[in-house]
């Protein structure tokens, strides 16, 4: 252990010392002009979309062929979306189902990308499909809850005001097509994945928190729990939460069941 230390260390310390104030100062400054500079949404945007938004996938599949000019629907593909966390990557066995193997080529038999996936066939190999729309993994996405959800959940004026023509993107168009149900709840989410020959995320805070609250809050009750203060106070104090304060914040469904706090942290985190 040294215990003299010389000028010129006790120099060298101190400057360490004063420069991780320093750095400290700024960090906390940047803290507080941060969120005046930028907005949050964009912040989650660029964090959670860092990867390229059009990836290069194995093969040069078009939405926008499938869906737009045969009319395949999402869940065709997409079979665990109702079922499952995950919306699901179609195996092999679903393509080849319509285009065929190598030894009995039905639609598209001679196209240089089909014959990609029907040799992955014969490999037996999934096909390596690039994720494009993704989420980090503290966060908890069930397909399922969102596809069989009771839009009359929804406050009655949501999705109200839309104009596709002018601001496709707008939470009120969002909300028009969650309501719709079918093919126009998956592009509530992902766009109009039907006229996309690539692929791509088109709301630049698709995955961030404030771009999921904006609807978690058209739910009927979320605004009004949103506003009824501490939630362990109200745990606490549940007995004393009368039916009329329970039937203001829809706590509980026509069919006496408990309606999940959309506001909680546990239904996203957990």
């Amino acid at each position: 252990m040294l215990l003299y230390k010389p000028p010129g260390m006790r120099f060298n310390l101190q400057m360490k010392s004063k420069s991780k104030i320093v750095n400290a100062y700024l960090f906390s400054i940047s803290l507080f002009l941060l969120p005046s500079l930028v907005n949050a949404t964009d912040i989650g945007f660029f964090v959670l979309n860092s990867k390229a938004p059009v990836r290069d996938q194995p093969i040069a599949f078009s939405h926008k062929l499938h869906v737009s000019q045969n009319g395949v629907a999402c869940q065709y593909c997409h079979l665990y979306a109702r079922r499952s966390y995950s919306s699901g990557v179609p195996p092999v066995s679903t393509c080849v189902g319509c285009h065929g193997s190598n030894q009995m080529k039905l639609v598209q038999p001679h196209s240089p990308e089909v014959n990609k996936m029907r040799d992955y066939w014969e490999k037996g190999e999934p096909i390596p499909w690039a994720k494009v729309h993704d989420i980090p993994d503290y966060v908890r996405f069930p397909h399922k809850r969102h596809i069989n959800a009771d839009s009359n959940r929804l406050i009655e004026s949501a999705g109200t005001g839309c104009d596709m023509e002018e601001n496709p993107r707008s939470l009120e168009c969002r909300l028009m097509q969650f309501k719709m149900g079918g093919d126009m709840r998956c592009e509530s989410c992902h766009g109009n994945v039907s006229q996309m020959e690539v692929v791509k995320v088109v709301d630049k805070s698709f995955g961030g928190m404030g771009w999921c609250m904006q609807c978690h809050l058209q739910v009927e009750g979320a605004v009004e729990r949103k506003r009824t203060g501490d939630t362990l106070a109200a745990w606490f104090n549940a007995k004393q939460l009368d039916q009329a304060r329970e039937s203001k914040m829809h706590m509980v469904n026509a069919k006496g069941f408990h309606n999940p706090n959309m506001n909680d942290c546990y239904t996203c985190h957990y």
